[in-house]
């Protein structure tokens, strides 16, 4: 297969308040502590201007559209609550895009795979939470797409350590190389062009 040129978007995933709130189940108690990361990576990414795109869940006031995810989930992130706004520190440019999702997956039913294609992206790296839930989704998604998937382990979080751990070995199976720091995935973007 040819190597085509590295051209690369950030990907933020669900860094909501619902996942920081240690009262729920779909509570994330590293969220907070990914902040900083993130921040550098998208940091990083705008000034190689690399396209940052937070993918955010939001269900409607209905309650229509959670699927199955209602037999295992609260209600949670519907729209316009504070629940669904942004976690306060992280650092969101005007120029970034938003992808509205309603399941786990970033690409099912959105205009994610749409948006990359037209920035002709195709190396992803995907930050934020459930390292074990929609960023896994996520990460299987693009790498169907025949997209390159990086999963920043340190800019990403579970619902636990366990989990966490147990979802970036799932995802290391997925392409070489899947699986990296913030450290290395902040020199990747840096030498972006």
């Amino acid at each position: 297969m040819t190597q085509k040129p590295f051209v690369p978007a950030l990907l933020i995933v669900d860094m909501q308040n619902d996942f920081v709130n240690p009262a729920t189940r779909l509570y994330s108690p590293r969220a907070r502590e990914i902040i900083p990361a993130i921040n550098e990576l998208a940091r990083a990414a705008r000034a190689q201007r690399a396209p940052v795109i937070w993918i955010v869940q939001e269900h409607r006031r209905q309650v229509v559209d959670f699927g199955r995810e209602a037999d295992i989930s609260p209600v949670h992130c519907v729209e316009g609550t504070p629940g669904a706004a942004l976690i306060d520190g992280l650092n969101r440019a005007d120029d970034d895009f938003t992808v509205i999702k309603r399941r786990f997956s970033g690409f099912y039913a959105t205009d994610l795979d749409l948006l990359l294609r037209c920035l002709s992206c195709n190396t992803l790296f995907l930050t934020g939470i459930a390292s074990d839930g929609c960023v896994e989704a996520t990460a299987i998604d693009a790498h169907a797409r025949d997209y390159f998937v990086r999963v920043v382990s340190d800019a990403t979080a579970g619902v636990s350590e366990t989990a966490h751990e147990a979802a970036l070995a799932a995802m290391s199976r997925l392409q070489p190389g899947v699986v990296i720091g913030a450290a290395v995935a902040t020199k990747q973007l840096a030498g972006a062009t």
